[in-house]
Parts: structure tokens; sequence; C-alpha cells
């Protein structure tokens, strides 16, 4: 078992959980992330990996600290400095920063083969305790990039409803209906689903993981690599949170709604696209 430890440097109480989560989920693999701390440093000369949110007051402290000279630096958001290993836009994705340390710490062995890419390295499926609530409020720091203003048509807010029951399509349009969105799409399998998204650009696809043609999480990871991005994920499912809503998260989306559908949940949601 490899041990990376991992120094982080500002970012939002949300962000830094969704760290913690990596963190933990990854003691079961063969490489393991842990998070750098006063205790760690009595034993071990310095982490392995900085991570620095480049718009907190302390990227500047981090940076100027020539204990973390040479060590990676992944830095998130504009501005990044000339040592930077890898660069993401903020809002971060942490599946992307997991990739990349996966990458350069031997988990995936061709970072750029089909294989790689479509590798689940972490086992986001692992059970806990309790169901965990991974219902991001709007503001939340992890949510997707925003659609480039210019980038795609002007479509208003089209929605894509992906679910093999008819009953299910029907139920998530009349609330679409009564959030004032009218523009939806409707996909009983992922074959259809992934014709629609070449076709058309929308502002949200909810993806059921009922799906029988085709691997559900396909789908998803085809949602969240379409490029401009798609603003708004949604994941439904029978299956407890603690079994699929990780990985759900950690897939791009930004929350997983188990069936039956909550309606309160459901309407704050929607207002909030």
């Amino acid at each position: 078992m490899k041990r990376i430890f991992v120094k982080f440097f500002g970012f939002s109480g949300t962000e830094r959980q969704a760290l913690d989560l990596v963190f933990r989920l990854s003691e079961s693999r063969d490489v393991v992330y842990s998070a750098w701390t006063s205790q760690t440093a009595e034993a071990i000369d310095a982490p392995d990996v900085l991570i620095i949110d480049g718009d907190s007051w302390e990227a500047v402290l981090a940076l100027a600290n020539p204990a973390h000279d040479g060590l990676k630096l992944i830095w998130i958001g504009g501005d990044a400095p000339a040592q930077a290993w890898r660069v993401f836009p903020a809002p971060v994705k942490w599946s992307g920063v997991l990739d990349a340390m996966d990458e350069a710490f031997g988990l995936l062995p061709l970072p750029s083969s089909p294989e790689a890419r479509a590798s689940s390295p972490i086992d986001l499926d692992l059970a806990h305790d309790e169901d965990l609530d991974v219902v991001l409020d709007q503001g939340d720091a992890t949510e997707p990039l925003p659609l480039e203003p210019g980038a795609l048509p002007l479509v208003g807010r089209r929605v894509l409803v992906v679910d093999a029951g008819r009953d299910d399509r029907l139920y998530l349009r009349a609330k679409l209906a009564a959030a004032g969105v009218h523009e939806v799409d409707e996909a009983a399998t992922g074959t259809e689903a992934l014709i629609l998204l070449n076709t058309h650009a929308y502002l949200l696809v909810t993806v059921d993981l009922g799906l029988t043609d085709m691997d559900p999480w396909q789908l998803v990871k085809a949602v969240d690599n379409t490029r401009p991005a798609i603003a708004h994920m949604f994941v439904t499912g029978t299956a407890p949170a603690w079994q699929q809503g990780l990985r759900a998260r950690f897939s791009g989306a930004q929350v997983y709604l188990r069936k039956p559908l909550h309606p309160g949940q459901l309407k704050k949601l929607l207002r909030n696209i």
C-alpha cells in the first residue's frame, strides 16, 4: 500500500468535507490519500501534494513557504503560479483532481487511454453507518461549472429526463412544468439519451439508475463529459443514499434522489436551477 499525504489551503467547509470523503474512501485501495497534519509532520518530512485554493488568503503564504518548494502543486482557480503541476478552474470538481493524483501516483497506468479514463479507482459504493445527505445548495462551491455564454444555442431552460419508467418520466415532467420549465425531452433508454445529448443543449439532465440497455453510470459519465458543460445533473434510483449518493456526487452530479422522489426536496432543487 502506498500512502500519499496531501496538504491543502483554503476552500469552503463543503469542499473540505468532499476532500475528507476522498481520503476516507481511498483507504480500501492500493494508493491511499491522507490529510497532512501536524502529527504527520513529526514522522514524515513533507507532504506529497499541495492543493491550494487560489482565491484564499492562505494561497500567498503557502507559496512563500520554502518548505513547499518542489512539491506537486494543484492550483484551484485563476492566476496560477508557474510552478503549478496541475490547474483546475473554480468551482472545483474533485473527480478531476482525483484523476490527476491517481495518474501521478501510479493508480492509472495510462492516463490517456480509454481504459484508464473509464475506470473508477475509488469505490464510491462503500457502505456507511447512516445515509448521507448529498443535496448541494445552489451556492455550493463544488457544483458543476455554468454554461459558457454563447457556447450553446439559446435554448432557455431545456431539460432531458432519462428514465425507463413512463410514469416516472411523466411525474418529473409535471414537477418541471410546475417550476416553470416546459422544454422537456424524454428518453426511455440510454441510447436515446445519447442521441438527444448530441442533438440538443440542456441546462439539466436527470439520469435514473434503473436503465437496462446500458450501464447507467456510463451515461452519467457521458453527461459529465459533455462540452460545453451541462450546468445541472440529478441522479435518481431506489438504493439508499449511502449506496449510490457518493458515487453520484463524485461522478459529476449535484444530487442523488432516492425514489419515490420527495416532492418538497424536488421542488427546492428545481427552484434553484
